[in-house]
């Protein structure tokens, strides 16, 4: 086994879930989001809740594509044609993104069309969802440098606002990997995989910690230095970061069957599973252990389950592929033991304490689109014995 546990017999031993408590979890998951739908038939949630609340807006923040996303999930799991009907209804909403550019200007472009438009597309076939997929694509490579070998956090080349790279973009960058094989654009593929090798070289640490951002010099492009955004400092690891590079790599490995991927991706896992707490959902940052008081943040498991889940599909029966296995089944129980809404209606979310961002002050222990939509997705690879992916 390459990965390198500190507690190895922790993920040794068989877990499972009921059929009897997972779908249990989806009733109340889909239940829940059915109750939102009178408000955000046509309407999508701010950043995070308040006081627990989603308030309808625009679409126009990174996280809508996600709430998309969950009614096509919703839909999958249920059979249940009012959620598919949300979801074909969302789709105007997207073209007007494109349109009139509203929040394309952003590293976050594979976040907007991924779970909603491609989701769309290998959910139902709808062919409106992929035509506006391919143009989303076409958006996120815009924020590739080819200088840099990088897709940009902020802005676009020629025309910048910030030369750095974020670990978030991991998960942004699957959009390029698909539009790459479904239209043959090598450029595409090129662009994410030149932007995985980049977050390897300057955001994934030795221990299998990672950075938030990572910036660079404008001209050269030369590495300059890390800093923590999210994360609690530069000595901890924002949870929800390590999660993207839990998931992001293997979506990365589905794509390319890269070894470097896989091996960084057994790096990173290491360390999300040395540092998890007794009933494994992270804090928000690994800084904090058991008894510290800070927050959680299950968005973070939620994104695990499904990283660790994806590339046991790809991996050879052995150690390694147990120690994925088991440690998806493990949180996920966790997740819908303890942070799953069943029955309280004073909170819109499917998922709750997930924390946004403990330093600025926002989200904090609330609920969030993202952490809705990943716990979707976990449920569906566990129901769904013929789920595709929607990244």
């Amino acid at each position: 086994m390459s990965l390198t546990l500190n507690n190895p017999e922790k993920f040794a031993k068989p877990a499972n879930i009921s059929k009897e408590k997972l779908d249990k979890a989806i009733k109340a998951a889909c239940d829940r989001l059915a109750k939102l739908i009178p408000a955000f038939e046509q309407a999508f949630p701010g950043t995070c809740s308040q006081d627990f609340k989603y308030v309808p807006g625009e679409n126009r923040n990174w996280e809508c594509g996600m709430f998309t996303g969950c009614f096509w999930l919703a839909y999958l799991l249920s059979g249940d044609e009012k959620f598919k009907k949300v979801a074909e209804k969302h789709l105007d909403t997207y073209k007007w993104r494109l349109d009139e550019k509203i929040g394309l200007n952003d590293h976050d472009v594979g976040f907007v069309f991924t779970p909603s438009c491609v989701g769309g597309w290998k959910a139902c076939g709808n062919e409106y969802a992929k035509e506006l997929a391919i143009k989303g694509a076409e958006e996120m490579f815009a924020h590739y440098t080819p200088v840099g070998k990088y897709i940009l956090h902020t802005g676009y080349p020629g025309g910048l606002t910030s030369w750095r790279i974020i670990v978030d973009t991991m998960m942004n960058a699957p959009i390029l990997f698909w539009a790459g094989k479904e239209l043959g654009r090598e450029e595409y593929t090129k662009a994410a995989v030149d932007h995985c090798y980049k977050t390897i070289e300057n955001i994934v640490r030795e221990d299998g910690s990672t950075w938030h951002h990572f910036q660079f010099e404008a001209e050269t492009f030369k590495p300059l230095h890390p800093y923590s955004g999210q994360g609690y400092s530069l000595e901890g690891c924002w949870s929800r970061g390590n999660s993207w590079g839990v998931y992001g790599f293997p979506i990365a490995y589905s794509y390319t069957k890269n070894e470097d991927f896989k091996n960084v991706h057994e790096k990173i896992s290491s360390y999300y599973l040395n540092h998890l707490p007794e009933d494994y959902v992270p804090y928000w940052d690994f800084f904090f252990t058991d008894g510290s008081g800070e927050e959680r943040d299950a968005s973070a498991g939620a994104i695990a389950v499904c990283g660790f889940n994806e590339m046991a599909k790809h991996i050879e029966d052995g150690e390694t592929k147990t120690v994925y296995e088991n440690a998806a089944t493990l949180i996920l129980n966790s997740l819908i033991e303890k942070y799953a809404n069943y029955d309280n209606d004073n909170a819109d979310g499917v998922l709750l304490e997930v924390t946004h961002t403990k330093p600025g002050k926002q989200g904090v222990g609330e609920c969030a689109v993202y952490g809705d939509y990943f716990y979707f997705e976990a449920l569906a690879r566990y129901a769904l014995k013929d789920f595709k992916m929607f990244w």
